[in-house]
């Protein structure tokens, strides 16, 4: 049975796994050419050392870091309050409907989440060792781990002003430990940047992305076609009614600072990202900031107010569970594995093979994980865009010229197969696999 863990991966998974197979220099040296810090590659390339580089282990080991994450939130949870409500903290954030889709994602959003958490636990618990190690962990997880620091400093400058400035001394000694830890990677960092400031892929939010994102975070995550009888509502908008409700009554000034601790960790990040994007490089997206998602349920957990919140979370936690088993038990991503194995049984009919790029979306990624060689046709000059897995690719990965001697070409896409234009050749046959096509090409001998 195929489900989310064993599913084929998608085109950036793809890139981290070619990646993660090469050597840790090489891993080191490319990944500075790209758009991320080294650690999930690391921590991968061990992985497929020790058990072999099938997509079952790549999505354990992200669901590893996903339920370190889950630790750390009730950690924190029974810290602040008690166990209970530790317990009842922790089934949010693993039910929760998009962490719970990156919790089997092959890319870095688990590992960082992970780093966040623990490193808000330890700053909470004032054990700074540990603090500085899954800050750093964050940090060089993923970029956007950074913008954790922003929360973290405004509760610095609480101590410093109207807590114990002996607190805040030593808070400050480590953060400059912390940033101490993190110089190996500002100049890499700085290449990264400026490899992207000419302009990322990302559009410019508006307020409606920036209201989404939050409803993706609190519930609306996985967009479930399952819909309510007699109501006739999406189950994924019932999620939602019954989280605000939950929050409507919630006792927002019992446990004040622990609320405003939560909501700076959640709102924070993603306002300061946002407002980033309207005078700069657009860098909004939402699986960047995923590591907020634990501050939700954090709030949607704590400071309840009698039986009616117990019910209305009771509920959201059974419109979770419904959600997320709906998307276990169907995989979302393209049928790679099932497609690649169709092509390399057909491969005597044609001559040679390429991605098509289709509207700046080809799969040269994954079609190198599933030992398809395929390269990027892209005919005219000029070079393609920047994206995510460029700096992995050599000479050899795109091309202009279709062989002279081919006389059929077989098309990898997922396209409108009307788009694939060859001069000289024809369509003579598509294959279709759930979204993914593969087509075969003819020379036209007219």
């Amino acid at each position: 049975m195929e489900t989310v863990f064993n599913q084929s991966l998608w085109g950036d998974e793809g890139f981290s796994a070619i990646l993660s197979m090469k050597p840790l220099p090489d891993i080191i040296k490319i990944i500075i050419r790209d758009t991320s810090p080294p650690l999930w590659n690391i921590c991968e390339y061990l992985v497929f050392k020790i058990f072999g580089t099938n997509e079952v282990y790549i999505r354990g080991l992200a669901f590893l870091f996903f339920l370190g994450t889950v630790f750390f939130t009730y950690k924190i949870a029974a810290h602040l309050f008690n166990k209970k409500t530790a317990v009842l903290a922790s089934l949010l954030i693993f039910l929760n409907p998009f962490f719970f889709i990156y919790a089997f994602e092959g890319r870095m959003y688990s590992i960082m989440s992970f780093g966040v958490a623990g490193s808000m636990y330890f700053f909470l618990r004032r054990r700074w060792k540990l603090y500085v190690f899954f800050t750093l962990w964050a940090l060089y997880s993923h970029h956007f781990a950074m913008f954790i620091l922003f929360v973290q400093g405004i509760w610095f400058l609480h101590e410093f002003f109207f807590g114990e400035k002996l607190i805040a001394k030593k808070m400050f000694k480590y953060f400059v430990i912390v940033g101490l830890g993190y110089l190996p990677w500002v100049y890499p960092l700085y290449l990264q940047i400026s490899m992207v400031k000419g302009g990322f892929w990302l559009g410019k939010p508006n307020s409606g992305d920036l209201i989404h994102l939050i409803f993706d975070y609190l519930a609306e995550g996985i967009k479930s076609n399952i819909t309510i009888p007699l109501i006739d509502i999406p189950i994924y908008k019932l999620a939602l009614i019954f989280t605000f409700v939950t929050l409507l009554l919630r006792n927002w000034m019992k446990n004040i600072k622990n609320t405003l601790f939560f909501l700076s960790w959640f709102l924070i990040p993603i306002i300061v990202t946002y407002l980033i994007s309207q005078k700069f490089t657009s860098v909004f997206y939402n699986r960047y900031l995923l590591y907020t998602i634990p501050a939700a349920m954090l709030l949607l957990a704590t400071c309840k107010r009698g039986v009616a919140s117990y019910i209305t979370i009771f509920l959201v936690l059974i419109t979770f569970s419904i959600i997320d088993y709906n998307y276990f038990i169907h995989p979302a991503k393209l049928p790679f594995r099932e497609y690649s194995e169709y092509v390399k049984s057909v491969s005597e009919k044609r001559d040679y093979l390429i991605n098509w790029n289709s509207n700046g979306s080809h799969h040269l990624w994954e079609t190198k994980y599933y030992n398809i060689p395929a390269p990027i046709y892209s005919s005219g000059g000029g070079d393609l865009p920047y994206f995510v897995g460029t700096a992995l690719m050599d000479k050899n990965d795109v091309v202009r010229d279709i062989p002279e001697d081919a006389n059929t070409v077989g098309v990898v896409t997922s396209g409108n197969t009307e788009e694939v234009k060859l001069p000289n050749f024809i369509q003579n046959e598509v294959k279709e696999f759930n979204g993914l096509k593969y087509i075969l090409l003819g020379r036209n001998e007219k």
